[in-house]
């Protein structure tokens, strides 16, 4: 619905621009009428271009797919016109030639030529302002008014917190208020984000690709992939999407060319592959990866270039593909018993951090004689904080039941959501 509403308003917006122009070069006809027919004719010229275009050069152009629906528009446009202008010089050029070395001196003596040349330039001015510059201020206008339509859409969530301005990115009062009793999980990922948004800012062009690495630690069930949901969806507003990737199901190469597209002449190979897709259609994204410690060393590999150097590379035609600002979030059970252990015994961030990174260093986990995993320190020296998560105890149970019928729009005490649990 967001899509349509979009596209309907850009080529609306053209259609006003469209008989604005008409009407001051004529001033004949009326507003209206010269509006709805210029918004059919740009809608009809937009899908015509997508549609022509796409069956004539088919897969050549994947290209295009790294941008946006407005640019895409904005690109279809252009080569449409300057494809009409050479099919009208070849249609009257030719048949004009002929006519000239025919009649060539009958024709330069009754005709003044600069006349002809200004005639020409004036057309040529005419048919860009008549199409396709309307479709083109448009597409600008409309992708500036995109955010406050985006707006109209937000889930009623977002309503109950107060939210603040992007660049602090306060996140802590709503990942409060969305997970239970992981108040030290929440303020580690909103120190990151303000400390990394400011050095981005600046123009630190590692912060610009990469906004910020998490990896989530701790017991099963305490709240790790629900706070990545809600950085994802707190984030939503900002125009952020939201990649979940659960890496046991890239543990076979077969299950990296899922993720990254299969090399070219294999089937499949022009399908982009999951992750470089979803970044050509918003690189702007909160990627979650699920338990890595399950994943193939080839994916591995992969994740670390994603850190490094803020792009993955699509397998079948080697593009590059960047992200911008991207939250990048691991999350991983290796340890969770020590884990739960050092954040009920230790207080200290520093002491907490220095503890929980030695213990994922030392962990090892086998899945089978040929194969095993261990979180390096080449990867923890890429991630930005290691995030541990505190177990849940029968209260906190209480709180989440408690919260949950809540939301639910039940009326209940919790005292009723302590028996229910």
């Amino acid at each position: 619905m967001e899509r349509f509403l979009t596209f309907v308003g850009m080529h609306a917006i053209a259609g006003v621009l469209g008989a604005f122009f008409v009407k001051s070069f004529f001033e004949s006809g009326s507003l209206l009428s010269l509006f709805i027919g210029f918004t059919i004719f740009y809608l009809f010229m937009t899908l015509f271009s997508m549609y022509s275009l796409n069956n004539l050069v088919g897969s050549r152009w994947r290209w295009l797919s790294r941008f946006g629906l407005f640019k895409r528009v904005i690109v279809y446009h252009l080569i449409t016109v300057l494809g009409l202008y050479l099919f009208t010089i070849v249609f009257f050029s030719v048949p004009g030639l002929l006519v000239l070395v025919i009649e060539g001196d009958k024709i330069l003596n009754e005709i003044n030529i600069m006349e002809g040349v200004a005639a020409v330039i004036f057309l040529l001015i005419f048919s860009f302002i008549i199409y396709p510059l309307p479709i083109i201020l448009g597409a600008i206008i409309m992708s500036w008014l995109s955010h406050g339509i985006q707006g109209l859409f937000q889930f009623k969530r977002k309503q109950v917190v107060r939210v603040k301005p992007p660049k602090t990115l306060d996140f802590a009062e709503y990942g409060k208020w969305v997970v239970v009793r992981q108040d030290y999980a929440i303020d580690t990922i909103q120190k990151v984000l303000t400390a990394n948004t400011k050095l981005a800012d600046r123009g630190d062009p590692r912060r610009n690709r990469i906004l910020a690495s998490f990896l989530f630690v701790g017991p099963t069930g305490v709240g790790k992939t629900e706070t990545a949901k809600a950085l994802a969806d707190y984030l939503r507003q900002e125009g952020y999407g939201f990649i979940r990737i659960d890496a046991n199901q890239f543990t076979t190469e077969e299950g990296i060319w899922t993720l990254l597209g299969s090399p070219k002449g294999y089937i499949g190979s022009e399908t982009p592959g999951l992750l470089p897709g979803a970044i050509s259609q918003n690189p702007k994204q909160v990627i979650l990866i699920d338990e890595i410690e399950k994943a193939d060393r080839r994916f591995y590999q992969v994740m670390l270039q994603l850190l490094d150097e803020g792009y993955v590379i699509e397998r079948s035609t080697g593009y590059a593909y960047y992200v911008s600002r991207a939250i990048v979030i691991f999350t991983s059970n290796l340890e969770n018993q020590r884990i739960a252990e050092i954040m009920e015994t230790l207080s200290d961030p520093i002491e907490i951090d220095i503890a929980v990174r030695k213990t994922l260093e030392s962990a090892v986990i086998e899945f089978s004689p040929y194969r095993s995993f261990k979180i390096t320190p080449e990867f923890l020296g890429r991630i930005d904080a290691v995030v541990p998560f505190r177990s849940l105890g029968f209260e906190d149970l209480v709180e989440i039941a408690y919260r949950e019928l809540r939301r639910l729009g039940e009326d209940v005490s919790i005292d009723f959501a302590r028996a229910l649990a």
